[in-house]
Formats: structure tokens, sequence, C-alpha cells
């Protein structure tokens, strides 16, 4: 929020902490973001809409995972917290969860993701010219809003 109380759409001032039972017991603040990308949900379809052959519709609401992508710098220090994330899983090979929570100050919302698994991964940095962004998929069973 501005000095007078207003929204604003700044991202810069976002805080996000990641927390992973076993690895991270504690939250650490994930940061050096991509240039262009924080924390970015995606659309998902909460209902079911079904129109029968006598022009009847139907509705229903269906339980939906939450896919939040989140794009590190290639330099971001959070990049080995991913990576270490990753390679703990793939020498447990078992799955471990995780709680993130997104503070948005410009429009005084936080968003708490529950039960994440590290659905994408990206095990490395991709090296061109210069060394490009990475991204990483958490698929949340819950991702809520709410005020700060």
């Amino acid at each position: 929020m501005d000095n007078q109380g207003n929204m604003t759409i700044t991202s810069a001032n976002s805080v996000v902490t990641l927390k992973v039972a076993g690895l991270y017991n504690s939250p650490v603040r994930l940061e050096g973001f991509s240039s262009d990308a924080i924390a970015q949900p995606a659309q998902v379809n909460p209902v079911v809409a079904e129109m029968g052959a006598d022009g009847h519709m139907s509705v229903g609401f269906v339980p939906t995972p939450k896919t939040v992508t989140f794009a590190f710098a290639a330099d971001s220090p959070s990049r080995q917290i991913m990576e270490d994330w990753y390679s703990a899983q793939e020498a447990l090979r078992e799955v471990l969860l995780c709680e993130v929570e997104v503070s948005t100050p410009a429009i005084n919302r936080k968003y708490t993701g529950l039960r994440g698994a590290l659905t994408t991964a990206q095990p490395g940095v991709q090296a061109q010219q210069t060394l490009r962004p990475s991204q990483y998929v958490i698929t949340f069973e819950s991702w809520t809003g709410s005020a700060l």
C-alpha cells in the first residue's frame, strides 16, 4: 500500500516463505525471483457444467488441486533450496510435502498453500548466452487468500 493507504501493483515487497517438514522445518525465505515472475497460480475449474439434451444445465462443485509456478533468476540463492528439495525426494524416493506463504503488502493479501508437492522441477540451469531463470511448480491441496 502507498503512504495514503491505497493499494498498488507493487510486487517487489512481496515475501515468500517455504517449509518442508524433515528438510526445512522452519520457514525459509525464498528470494531472487526472475525479472517477470514471482508466484503464478494457475486457473482452476472448480465447477463442472453439463447441458442436458433437454436444455437443462446441471452444475456441481469439484475439488481441484491448485498449481503455482515459482520462477527464480539463475543466480538466486533459492534455486539451491528448490534443488535440495528435489534431490531429497529423489534420494528418499518419497514425496516431501510443503507449506508456502506469499505475503503481498501492496494489496494487503496473504496466500497460503498447504500440502504442496513439488510436481515440476528444473534440476539445473539453462545455460545460453546468459543463464536463464528456473521454474518450479508446486501443486497444493489448498491455496487460500486472506487479509494481511
